[in-house]
């Protein structure tokens, strides 16, 4: 049997004691996304942006923990994430579809391959029932709601990662979080103001920038070229970052050469109107992400937008600003894109 303990920067110490917990971290399926950034080739541009889907598993399994999820949800929040490709979110931008669901559309396939059917089926557990984070309310809600998916990369990358706000922001949060029927709600008004103002911010600096969002696009490129060169299939993405980046930085393909010469710190890209679209180089399709955090009052839950009607025009606002299909326009500030580079496990 074995035990599981981990000192997560968020939460601190983190036990999976001896049993299921255990057993499922220590799987082939779960290990492997300690090599899959949640960041996608971000991570390989700038190296604040280390956490790996695997940080991101067990924190997710650890605020279940905190909020007295019980061991199954636990378990399924350890495990949510293993359908991810390598380059995380790049692979909705290879294949683009609105809601960023590739590994969910392709969860089964990827589970069924893995070890994780046999371990389930050994503690007499349905594998389909317990891969799927939609069967369990505190770990998987739809946006604008609150959820400890949604939750825990908002505290990890804002307090981690980028630095939008501090680990003592992130635990003041977690001290107004709580569980009313079978939802996460806040219970103070401020702390909810707090949360939704800085996951449009973290959105709109990391996740959903222009920057972010034009490396992902580029990558994309890259990938497809790939794909279309037969360098890599589609089945490659069930594998790690490093492997998937090597195989197509080695190929000596002109085209993938010429987008991944394109990832670098000096690359800057600029959104341009649909009507001037004739002078971008990059379509791209982002997912918007903002939360609308349900507000634990006197009178029941009310979200945040109907306690708060600067809120809701705030939140409102950006979303606008942001849906649809993105024009983008490559700003080389060397100018160096006849510059073939052949990136291995990093990007300089």
């Amino acid at each position: 049997m074995r035990n599981s303990c981990v000192v997560d920067p968020i939460y601190g110490d983190v036990c999976f004691g001896q049993g299921l917990l255990a057993d499922l971290h220590a799987s082939q399926a779960v290990q492997r996304l300690g090599s899959v950034y949640q960041g996608g080739i971000t991570a390989f541009i700038r190296p604040e942006r280390q956490t790996t889907r695997l940080h991101h598993s067990i924190g997710v399994a650890a605020l279940l923990q905190r909020l007295g999820a019980g061991l199954h949800e636990q378990a399924a929040g350890l495990v949510h994430d293993v359908a991810h490709t390598a380059f995380s979110h790049v692979v909705d931008f290879v294949f683009p579809n609105h809601e960023h669901i590739y590994h969910e559309d392709n969860r089964e396939s990827m589970v069924l391959a893995s070890d994780l059917p046999e371990i389930l089926g050994a503690y007499g557990l349905d594998w389909r029932e317990i891969t799927n984070p939609e069967c369990f309310s505190l770990l998987e809600q739809p946006l604008p709601q609150l959820c400890a998916d949604r939750l825990d990369y908002f505290l990890r990358d804002g307090a981690v990662d980028i630095g939008t706000f501090s680990v003592e922001d992130a635990h003041r949060l977690l001290d107004h979080l709580t569980v009313h029927q079978g939802r996460i709600v806040v219970d103070d008004l401020e702390a909810a103001r707090w949360l939704g103002d800085h996951f449009i911010e973290l959105d709109d600096r990391c996740w959903c920038s222009v920057q972010e969002v034009g490396w992902y696009a580029v990558m994309a490129e890259a990938l497809r070229a790939a794909l279309a060169g037969t360098i890599i299939t589609e089945a490659d993405f069930a594998g790690t970052d490093a492997e998937v980046l090597d195989r197509i930085g080695a190929a000596g393909n002109q085209e993938v050469d010429r987008w991944l010469a394109l990832l670098r710190h000096d690359v800057d890209f600029v959104r341009v109107t649909a009507q001037a679209a004739g002078a971008a180089e990059l379509v791209a399709l982002p997912k918007v992400r903002s939360v609308d955090p349900p507000v634990l009052t006197e009178g029941g839950v009310v979200s945040l937008s109907h306690l708060d009607a600067g809120f809701q025009r705030r939140r409102q606002a950006y979303i606008d600003g942001k849906h649809g299909i993105w024009h983008l326009k490559v700003v080389d500030g060397q100018d160096e894109r006849a510059s073939v580079t052949h990136p291995t496990t990093q990007i300089e």
